[in-house]
């Protein structure tokens, strides 16, 4: 992973994102915290939602409403829309 100094704060995000790479950035600024910048593939982006208390919740709350009839899941439109 590379190692990147900020100097300045204000750098554009877009230069930032641009230097990351397939391996990803560390990045370091004087007196701030360092920070990894990875980039996301399937894998990571499910290991994180599955371990997001937030994301856990709202599932819940739409499961509760699907089971209550407000809402319909994916494949019962696809019925409804097909004609099945």
């Amino acid at each position: 992973m590379t190692i990147q100094l900020v100097s300045d704060p204000k750098t554009p995000i877009s230069e930032i994102l641009k230097a990351v790479g397939s391996d990803g950035l560390l990045l370091e600024s004087e007196g701030q915290a360092r920070y990894a910048v990875i980039p996301l593939d399937d894998d990571l982006i499910d290991y994180l939602v599955e371990r997001s208390p937030k994301f856990i919740d709202v599932c819940g709350q739409i499961r509760a409403r699907m089971t209550a009839g407000r809402f319909h899941s994916h494949e019962t439109v696809k019925a409804l829309l097909d004609g099945k």
